[in-house]
């Protein structure tokens, strides 16, 4: 399903296969209140253009590492004509300072499990300095 964002209403299946995004996701978006489809009778979801362009804002942002509640800011801002693209900036801002400290926490825990990979004997013995570590109550 690519090309362009079709006009006609499509049920959730589509939608999923439209935008990328398990069915269960898209309910769970629905559950929160980050899209509103419409409803048949037979209560069957009906997605609309805006709603799978909501639906891609949302797992987008999430894919850059985006909380739900900044998805959700950023959705409301792309919804916007009077936004500001300071506000989006700022929030990107906010966001790759989370992501360069998430990456200086992960340089730590590759740097700690290197040293105790390379403390341990590898060897037929039962004694195990990385047990030892994790027994140890720091």
């Amino acid at each position: 399903m690519k090309g362009n964002i079709m006009d006609a209403l499509v049920q959730i299946g589509e939608a999923a296969q439209w935008v990328g995004l398990p069915k269960k996701t898209i309910r769970y978006y629905e559950d929160i209140g980050l899209v509103s489809p419409l409803r048949t009778e037979n209560g069957f979801r009906q997605f609309r253009q805006g709603d799978i362009l909501s639906l891609t804002v949302i797992k987008n942002a999430r894919h850059l590492g985006f909380s739900l509640e900044d998805s959700r800011v950023l959705l409301d801002l792309f919804k916007r004509q009077d936004r500001r693209s300071s506000e989006v900036n700022n929030l990107a801002i906010e966001q790759l300072e989370k992501t360069r400290e998430k990456i200086a926490q992960l340089s730590r825990l590759k740097e700690q499990l290197e040293h105790l990979v390379s403390q341990c004997p590898d060897d037929d013995e039962p004694d195990c300095t990385i047990l030892e570590f994790l027994a140890d109550s720091h």
